[in-house]
């Protein structure tokens, strides 16, 4: 489906919550990324129509949604629209099965009912909690349930809020991967809202990048990484080190052995902190503070080399030129 935002805007009396917006998404998954308060939860909110855009037209594919010149406003139930909201969202009286099938009141028979809610119930691996409340299940099974009640009524669009905020970090990846498999299987497309850059980058083909409520920068994860359009980017995604000419290097194209085409750089050591499965160093470089990684930590305040190949440098004073 072609989703396409024409002019739209969103103001809350004198605050402009999100600026005038024209924007194109086709592809199946797509975050938007953004500090609290960019306006990333609002232009969801126009999506599902849970709240009314200020100006602009509102269209999936030819369909026109909402459009303020032409007073169209098509309600949220007509728009084929499922949505998981941060928390979730569930009954707490009713059974998972109820919660599950709660959408699908007077739209289908009881058979048809049961059939669609243990389907969804099976695609998230949650066939035998059917007869539970939700109280009774972890955060992870919540979650699931929230997602199962949003593809039981078939929607052409899933629209995530913060989804997996209120996880833990081993929680959140689990079922970073889980979504994304449930959504490759289904004939929908999503829209994942979240102010964490590691899953945005993990599960996109698209990136919506916002800032200050509006769209600074739209591109698959790995062109917004490596080609930032500002700053802002640059060091929302990812580390970023820069040179005193506003040259962008990440981490990983920094060396301590040289290279062809190289440029060399001396740096102070800072600190060494471990990650894991390496180091992430800072170290002074020309008065900017860089960071790079080494399987190995290094002393506070030692000399290093560091060395930096000539076409891994990107240029953000070239590209706003």
């Amino acid at each position: 489906m072609r989703i396409t935002l024409q002019g739209i805007e969103k103001r809350f009396g004198s605050v402009q919550a999100v600026g005038q917006t024209d924007l194109t998404i086709t592809d199946q998954f797509v975050t938007i990324l953004g500090q609290s308060g960019c306006g990333k939860t609002t232009l969801l909110k126009m999506l599902a129509g849970l709240t009314d855009p200020t100006a602009g037209e509102l269209r999936f594919d030819d369909q026109v949604i909402f459009s303020s010149k032409d007073s169209v406003n098509i309600k949220p139930s007509k728009r084929g629209i499922g949505m998981v909201f941060q928390d979730f969202g569930l009954w707490p009286h009713m059974s998972v099965f109820d919660n599950i099938a709660f959408g699908l009141r007077d739209k289908r028979s009881k058979a048809e009912r049961h059939e669609i809610v243990m389907d969804a119930l099976q695609k998230v691996q949650l066939e035998d909690k059917a007869k539970r409340k939700p109280g009774e299940l972890s955060g992870g099974q919540q979650q699931r349930v929230a997602l199962a009640r949003a593809i039981a009524v078939n929607p052409r669009l899933i629209l995530f809020d913060e989804a997996l905020s209120a996880l833990d970090s081993i929680l959140r990846e689990q079922m970073r991967e889980e979504i994304l498999s449930i959504i490759q299987t289904i004939d929908s497309q999503a829209i994942f809202v979240t102010h964490d850059q590691t899953e945005a980058m993990a599960m996109s083909d698209c990136m919506i990048i916002m800032e200050a409520g509006k769209v600074i920068q739209n591109g698959p994860p790995e062109q917004v990484y490596h080609a930032p359009a500002d700053n802002y980017v640059a060091n929302l995604i990812g580390r970023a080190n820069w040179t005193a000419d506003r040259d962008l290097i990440r981490p990983e194209a920094i060396h301590l052995q040289p290279q062809a085409a190289g440029i060399t750089h001396t740096g102070i050591v800072r600190k060494s902190l471990f990650e894991g499965d390496r180091y992430i160093i800072h170290a002074e470089v020309d008065g900017q503070l860089w960071k790079f990684y080494d399987s190995r930590p290094h002393e506070a305040r030692s000399i290093v080399k560091l060395y930096v190949q000539e076409d891994t440098t990107y240029s953000l004073y070239k590209q706003e030129v």
